[in-house]
């Protein structure tokens, strides 16, 4: 029993350099970080803005979604169907409504040009408050502006489609049913995700690759910034990563579904937020280094790396927690890429889970449906191993039999 116990892999638990918490009663929904760290702001009931050591620099209004500009110079947000732009400091500097509820926002990196969507509207402005352009699409989900300010790339109902800064059409594809939607840092590739799907494109128009992903919807996409790595987040509870070829590198096994990822601009760092509470940092090879876990459920849009990977967020409704890239530099029990079919473990809240590194062989994408996500009533279930509190019984009736012998 001794022997049994002592093997038994446990992931390294981390605790965070700080946490900031909202105001009683005001909920927090999602996370965005500067490229460097420098400054993380939360959003929700309240805006919250921290900088990397955990201090509050300031906090107010109300933000459902939240992007920074990568330098973090300005932070948009929507409330309903309107749009604000803040400075650093938390100043507003314009407010404008899209006439619809906003379903996504989008910032160029350098926080020049602004996009938004929602119902079937489209609009975008610079960030002097003049606009761009508008227009309207079937019904859109979500949206992001080219960091290579050369388009805007929209997912609707039934297709994904591309327009210029003005929201004059580009290109089409009526072929697939997209809904998330990420795009590398030169503006060259878009990743798509709809279903159990993955699309990958030039930003021409032109479709690389398709691919089938083993298990549940995607409800959560990240795409470094080089193009690298593409991660996704299930309700199968599965953590998905490939390469820019649409290999899989390897899969692993979250306690309940995923709902936010995210990645370091080189791929190096993987984290992963899921409803069972979790967080899970992973380096590209699929080493678990660390897990946290929070008091409340970490939902879409709720961690953020920056872009090297020194500084990681995450907020579960009620908090705000940060944490250091060093931290997780010790890497705990892993998983090992294979080839198709090999098998190899993670360890995960104190349990074990298989883990298979698939290559998938596509097959023709649909050309309709969409995930379906319905609200999840279970809940968590211990993950400590029954077997341990029988160990110290085992170790007194073993020293017994010896002295008695």
């Amino acid at each position: 029993m001794l022997l049994v116990c002592s093997t038994i892999p446990v992931a390294q638990a981390v605790e965070p350099l700080w946490i900031v918490n909202a105001t009683p009663g005001l909920d927090i929904t999602g996370v965005s970080i500067s490229a460097d760290g420098s400054t993380i702001v939360a959003g929700g009931d309240q805006l919250i803005a921290i900088s990397r050591d955990g201090k509050k620099l300031w906090s107010g209004w109300a933000g459902e979604l939240v992007e920074m500009s990568r330098d973090g110079r300005y932070i948009i947000t929507s409330l309903g169907s309107s749009i604000r732009l803040f400075d650093s400091n938390g100043a507003s500097l314009w407010d404008q409504s899209i006439g619809e509820p906003v379903t996504d926002i989008s910032i160029t990196p350098d926080g020049l040009m602004i996009a938004s969507c929602g119902g079937s509207a489209v609009k975008s402005w610079y960030n002097s408050g003049a606009g761009l352009g508008s227009n309207t699409t079937n019904k859109v989900k979500h949206l992001r502006i080219s960091p290579a300010k050369d388009q805007i790339a929209v997912t609707t109902e039934t297709a994904l489609r591309s327009f210029n800064l003005s929201y004059v059409p580009f290109w089409s594809d009526e072929e697939v049913s997209p809904d998330l939607i990420e795009i590398s840092t030169d503006g060259t590739h878009l990743v798509i995700a709809g279903g159990n799907w993955i699309w990958l494109y030039h930003g021409s128009g032109t479709r690389i690759w398709d691919k089938h992903i083993e298990g549940g919807n995607i409800l959560s996409l990240a795409f470094s910034r080089d193009g690298s790595t593409i991660v996704t987040g299930q309700d199968d509870n599965t953590i998905t990563v490939l390469d820019n070829d649409g290999n899989v590198l390897w899969t692993a096994k979250a306690g309940f579904w995923v709902m936010s990822v995210g990645v370091s601009d080189n791929g190096s760092v993987i984290v992963a937020g899921s409803m069972d509470k979790n967080l899970y940092i992973f380096d590209r090879e699929g080493t678990l280094l660390g897990t946290f876990q929070a008091a409340g459920m970490i939902k879409s849009r709720s961690v953020g790396i920056s872009g090297d990977g020194s500084r990681i967020v995450m907020v579960d409704g009620t908090s705000v927690y940060g944490f250091s890239g060093a931290q997780f530099s010790r890497p705990a029990p892993s998983v090992t890429p294979g080839v198709t079919g090999n098998q190899s473990t993670v360890t995960m809240n104190n349990t074990l889970t298989p883990v298979t590194a698939t290559t998938v062989v596509a097959t023709t994408p649909p050309g309709t449906g969409q995930p379906v996500t319905p609200v999840p009533t279970t809940t968590q279930q211990s993950g400590i191993p029954w077997i341990l509190p029988l160990t110290p019984v085992a170790v007194i009736i073993f020293i017994r039999q010896k002295i008695r012998t």
